[in-house]
């Protein structure tokens, strides 16, 4: 089996199959992808027509080498039961399901998994996807689906222990960096007459120019400051205020998502105990 299947159509699954087949990293024809509706499926087939989808995951998980989960934490439970009866030996698992551990995924299928939580800002391949794979996956296999990842950002292995702090650091990322900067911008407007447009363009380009600074000059943050706060100047002064208020603002970040992983983790495991005394 040569398929790379995918059981779940939704915004992080819709992202990687897009950027695998943009990139050239998978063809259509390898592509098969399952949602709960038809409709759900029509654009993809607008904009990749030699893709073959269905509403049957039993179909992908049987016609798939490569399968991957891309549904809720709260669903992965209910897909993996539905499936794990026609899953090949052989075939890879790959889940992007934050929350849903290795070992829960263990308990439906015993062969070669791997677990990725990637990122909103692989749609420009950009970013990275954390990886983790269990026991039984090969070198081979390993390999292949680290180097699909590549074509769309960077890959990260890591312990799975650490994946909710690195997820918080790259996954949700976007969106805290997204609340940070759109609270900048209104404070910045509450002490002008800027547009709201003018202001927040204005940001963009700075956020851009500012990643780009330090990836190409390979910059660490405490020097890129040391290059814009000059000693009793007016950047020092934001620093000092910033310096002050943001770590306790962000252990409270940390905490309240940790515990939030922590809460679904519990569900998701609840969800696979549940099933598993049912069946």
């Amino acid at each position: 089996m040569s398929k790379f299947g995918f059981i779940g159509y939704g915004n992080m699954g819709s992202t990687l199959i897009d950027g695998f087949l943009s990139s050239g990293a998978l063809v259509p024809g390898e592509v098969m992808v399952s949602s709960r509706t038809e409709a759900a499926l029509s654009p993809l087939l607008e904009k990749w027509p030699e893709t073959s989808v269905t509403c049957d995951n039993r179909r992908v998980a049987r016609e798939s080498g490569t399968l991957f989960i891309c549904v809720k934490p709260l669903d992965a439970g209910a897909v993996l039961e539905e499936i794990k009866d026609i899953l090949a030996d052989d075939t890879h698992l790959v889940s992007i399901a934050a929350c849903v551990t290795i070992r829960n995924l263990e308990t439906k299928f015993g062969g070669m998994i791997t677990k990725v939580i990637p990122s909103v800002v692989s749609q420009v391949k950009e970013g990275v996807a954390l990886f983790h794979h269990n026991s039984k996956m090969d070198k081979e296999s390993a390999g292949k689906i680290e180097r699909l990842f590549e074509s769309i950002g960077k890959v990260v292995l890591i312990e799975e222990d650490q994946f909710e702090v690195a997820a918080d650091l790259t996954s949700c990322a976007p969106g805290m960096i997204a609340a940070i900067f759109q609270n900048f911008v209104e404070a910045g407007l509450r002490h002008s007459r800027l547009s709201q447009e003018l202001a927040q363009d204005m940001v963009i380009s700075t956020l851009f120019g500012t990643a780009k600074l330090l990836m190409e000059q390979e910059l660490g943050f405490p020097e890129l400051i040391s290059r814009v706060a000059t000693k009793g100047g007016i950047t020092e002064e934001a620093a000092r205020v910033l310096n002050k208020g943001l770590p306790g603002l962000f252990d409270e970040v940390f905490s309240r998502t940790l515990g939030k992983h922590e809460a679904v983790k519990a569900m998701v495991s609840d969800q696979m105990r549940d099933s598993d005394q049912e069946s």
